[in-house]
């Protein structure tokens, strides 16, 4: 240990390693396998951002409402939302097992292989890839629409058009990716609060809209009436009990990505006290939203004649039955396609974590484990994702695709790989409890119980897009799923430390206990 005198200059730096090297902490590593994060720097607020980014609730509460009326839910789509909600909440209830006892850059990856074993994690781990990839493909797709629509708002005379020019599209969905990427690069502890910031304008401005429906002239039907209407008086032509579970498999496509936040537990302050705290509560704050504007359009279309069916823009058309046009067109659109931008910097985040995780155990190339030295993020991992993100609804603009049909295909994947992704965790949590012999009634029985509903929605899932037309969409997530058993085998046999490995997560480490996390820049000590 070197010795100073009064007055000398202190290099923080080589104090810490000569603690380090003179008193190491017996049963601690020297460092955290994930020690190149931001680590202990990201606060609640961070964490929530990119939680509700995930989820984007101006965009799914704008979408997912009118698709549950369409898909035979009728007036239950307000009781389909409710119901989605509680299994949001379960499958918190699941997540929570392991987010108050680690913190894993993977999330529900590094989660999953705690219970299921390697293999079953990493099935969970491609499933959850699907999910993000699948909805972060469909935000630019959703954001290329929404915000090509105020672009071009006086061109089309206030019309809803269902696409924009192919070159206009591509032009500004390139513009989009790099905005995304950009964000991404710089990383949460920078932008949480501009995304934060922008998700509550979008979200303010959706539930202005349903309020407004609600309040217009006409004969409205109260939350109450709705919820307890006979389903042979419903006029919007609900079709039992196949169309509310329909119903609610649409509106649980409205929740996904909630537990994101998990993904950056290892940059938290004190994970094991915030990201449960995010988990538990950004399923209700967005679901709160969903419920709302869900009872807002069944109400305005059973007094309007919109076709849910038909609609490509449901708040568009409501508000224009009910006579309000003109600016209400342009701050909607702008509203949801902010709100999809988020969803493209939580989804492309999340993904890029997962993918540093995967790498950093060696089950994929070490190189995709390098962070900037600057913003502390995976910049390789990133620089590789990106560009798959952005090809597909890149290249389905420059065809000219039509973009609803291309953002509905592309959901369709994502939530069908976050669907198993949660039957994944939910599964594992109580094994995990067992094995480390903490298997109580309460988190067993509710982490069962999870599992068992979400098993039933993913059979109705695949029931409900086989019957829509969308066999193609299931196909593509199984063939991901068996390209990962296959993956899975060659890598058990040609590098088992690798597989060994899967699973990595957070730890305290003795540079923590001696020293305590640094900040990235300037050597201060934070507490």
């Amino acid at each position: 240990m070197p010795k100073y005198s009064q007055g000398d200059v202190v290099d923080v730096e080589k104090v810490g390693a000569a603690i380090r090297s003179s008193r190491p902490v017996l049963g601690l590593a020297a460092r955290s396998p994930v020690h190149e994060l931001n680590r202990r720097q990201l606060g609640t607020g961070a964490v929530l951002a990119q939680s509700l980014g995930s989820i984007a609730p101006a965009a799914a509460s704008s979408a997912a409402p009118a698709a549950a009326v369409a898909a035979g839910a009728g007036s239950g789509a307000v009781w389909s939302a409710v119901l989605a909600l509680l299994v949001a909440a379960l499958v918190a209830a699941a997540i929570n097992v392991f987010t108050r006892r680690m913190a894993a850059p993977g999330s529900l990856y590094s989660f999953s292989a705690q219970g299921l074993g390697p293999l079953g994690g990493f099935l969970t781990g491609a499933a959850l890839l699907v999910g993000y990839g699948g909805i972060g493909m469909a935000c630019i797709a959703g954001a290329t629409q929404y915000l090509g629509r105020v672009a071009r708002f006086s061109a089309d005379n206030g019309a809803v058009v269902g696409r924009t020019a192919s070159s206009d599209s591509l032009l500004l969905g390139l513009a989009i990716v790099v905005v995304v990427g950009l964000i991404v690069h710089r990383g949460a502890l920078r932008t949480w609060r501009l995304l934060l910031a922008l998700e509550a304008v979008s979200v303010i401005a959706v539930l202005a809209a349903s309020v407004t429906l609600l309040t217009s002239s006409g004969d409205h039907a109260s939350l109450a009436t709705i919820l307890v209407v006979a389903p042979s008086t419903d006029s919007l032509g609900y079709a039992g009990l196949f169309g509310f579970v329909a119903g609610v498999i649409i509106s649980a496509s409205g929740f996904v990505g909630f537990e994101s936040g998990t993904a950056l537990g290892p940059e938290a302050r004190r994970p094991f006290q915030m990201v449960p705290r995010v988990v538990r509560w950004a399923p209700l704050i967005s679901g709160g939203v969903l419920v709302v504007s869900t009872w807002a359009q069944v109400d305005a279309f059973a007094v309007t004649a919109v076709d849910p069916a038909a609609t490509t823009a449901p708040f568009h058309d409501l508000l224009a039955a009910q006579g309000y046009t003109g600016a209400w067109q342009r701050i909607l659109d702008l509203a949801v396609g902010i709100s999809f931008v988020a969803c493209a910097v939580a989804s492309l985040t999340a993904l890029v974590r997962l993918t540093f995780a995967v790498g950093l155990e060696g089950m994929l190339p070490g190189f995709l484990a390098r962070v900037d030295r600057r913003f502390r993020t995976p910049y390789v991992a990133l620089g590789v994702a990106l560009p798959v993100i952005a090809a597909v609804p890149l290249i389905g603009m420059a065809l000219g695709v039509p973009m609803r049909a291309w953002i509905d295909s592309l959901i369709a994947i994502g939530v069908f790989g976050y669907m198993l992704a949660y039957l994944g965790v939910s599964v594992a949590a109580p094994l995990f409890l067992w094995r480390i012999g903490e298997a109580t009634a309460g988190p067993v029985a509710r982490a069962g119980f999870s599992a068992g509903i979400l098993a039933g929605l993913v059979a109705a899932y695949v029931v409900y897009q086989d019957r829509a037309g969308n066999a193609a969409c299931l196909l593509a997530v199984a063939a991901v799923l068996a390209a990962a058993v296959v993956y899975y085998a060659r890598v058990n046999h040609t590098r088992p430390e690798s597989v060994r490995a899967i699973g990595l997560y957070d730890v305290t480490s003795d540079e923590d206990v001696l020293w305590g996390p640094r900040a990235d820049t300037g050597g201060n000590l934070q507490g």
